[in-house]
């Protein structure tokens, strides 16, 4: 049996305590807003691109396709997204005025979260944070695309996962 390994020493475990902490307090703080931080963070993208594709903006957030078509249908659901058929019958996406004066209500509030975490974390740790989450990210994209060896023998059945590009 191979040996387990310690949370303390497990990127994916701390990064993903990290995640939940951070987005508990952006939700806690956004509560008035009735959003999530995942909720503004989609708004958010949307609104810099003007109108973006399904496929574009799961890329730009880090996301599955899957996973961002549940939260976009509770979006156009509450009236917050529009969404239409552009070129290559691609899905495209763009604020509706609901979902613009969400945004705009939210950003104090999502700005206040900022600042309370940046606060408690020291300026020079949230810098620190804010160039390594960046390194971190396409870290793990460059490995993603890395050999599989998982200690499996030539041959094996393991399969190897890989995350589609954005077209």
């Amino acid at each position: 049996m191979p040996a387990l390994i310690g949370s303390a020493s497990c990127a994916c475990s701390n990064i993903r305590r990290a995640n939940r902490a951070i987005c508990h307090l952006y939700d806690q703080v956004l509560v008035p807003t009735r959003l999530k931080s995942t909720q503004f963070m989609i708004l958010r993208a949307i609104a810099e691109a003007g109108e973006i594709a399904h496929c574009d903006l799961a890329g730009e957030l880090m996301a599955s396709v899957e996973t961002l078509s549940r939260r976009l249908a509770s979006a156009r659901r509450a009236g917050l997204v529009q969404v239409h058929t552009g070129q290559h019958n691609k899905r495209m996406y763009s604020l509706s005025t609901k979902g613009q004066c969400a945004l705009e209500e939210a950003i104090p509030y999502w700005e206040n979260a900022q600042l309370r975490l940046r606060r408690s974390l020291g300026n020079d740790d949230w810098k620190l944070l804010d160039n390594f989450t960046h390194r971190l990210a396409e870290a793990a994209i460059r490995a993603e695309s890395l050999p599989l060896s998982n200690g499996h023998r030539e041959g094996s059945a393991a399969v190897k996962t890989k995350r589609s590009p954005a077209p």
